[in-house]
């Protein structure tokens, strides 16, 4: 087996392990890499964690990391901390760091924040702003939105927006609060990478978009830094 194959199941191998015991299913973004593996029924997810912990690098740690903390999280919080600071010692991220990286994640899942259809509407219109900035939507990028978004309904009423009144999108999202801010910047970061590519147009779409609400540099810095560390699975090789 190629050291590229044996990274991978070590990692799929926790993952599949947190899965079980969080009872949440394999997320999207994992999903072609399982596909494209067997993986055994792995070992418990304490000595799978240990394995990975001394086999893989900084970055394929990290994320790893980033994916446990991912599957960790139910109704906005992580629930099993005991869960996320065994991972994180085992690891090796630093203390600052791993925090970074659960809130970051965290923030993703304040749906609350947004409560009404005027709010979604909004929210689904800068998403699919950001899907449309490389003049093509990738399937990936539909799932992703519709699995975040409570109706499609919201979608609709998004395209409507974009369509109809685009220019007053600037004033809009300069008037969310700053919880909303940080929500919507983490999907727009997440409709950005969910394709496995990161282009210039989209980089300056997401730029413009936080000088339009004024989040300060700290947030977006961290939350750029959770969701890329989530998605860049192509560290495992």
């Amino acid at each position: 087996m190629s050291d590229g194959n044996l990274t991978v199941q070590r990692f799929l191998a926790v993952i599949k392990g947190v899965c079980e015991k969080t009872g949440h299913p394999m997320p999207p973004h994992l999903t072609p890499l399982a596909e494209g593996h067997a993986i055994p029924e792995p070992p418990p997810l304490e000595e799978a964690l240990e394995t990975a912990g001394l086999a893989l690098d900084d970055a394929q740690s990290a994320c790893l990391f980033a994916n446990i903390v991912n599957l960790s999280i139910a109704d906005g919080r992580v629930r099993d901390r005991s869960l996320v600071e065994l991972a994180a010692e085992t690891l090796r991220l630093e203390r600052d760091s791993a925090r970074n990286v659960q809130e970051a994640l965290e923030a993703r899942f304040q749906s609350n924040a947004f409560r009404d259809d005027d709010e979604w509407a909004l929210f689904c219109a800068v998403l699919i702003a950001m899907a449309g900035a490389d003049d093509e939507v990738a399937k990936s990028e539909t799932a992703y939105l519709q699995r975040f978004v409570p109706s499609l309904e919201h979608i609709e009423a998004g395209n409507r927006l974009l369509a109809e009144k685009a220019e007053t999108l600037d004033e809009q999202v300069a008037r969310l609060s700053t919880r909303q801010k940080r929500f919507l910047t983490a999907h727009v970061i997440g409709m950005m990478l969910i394709d496995g590519e990161y282009k210039g147009t989209e980089a300056e779409l997401l730029e413009a978009l936080a000088d339009q609400m004024s989040l300060a540099q700290y947030d977006q810095e961290r939350l750029l830094k959770g969701m890329y560390t989530l998605y860049n699975v192509s560290v495992l090789g």
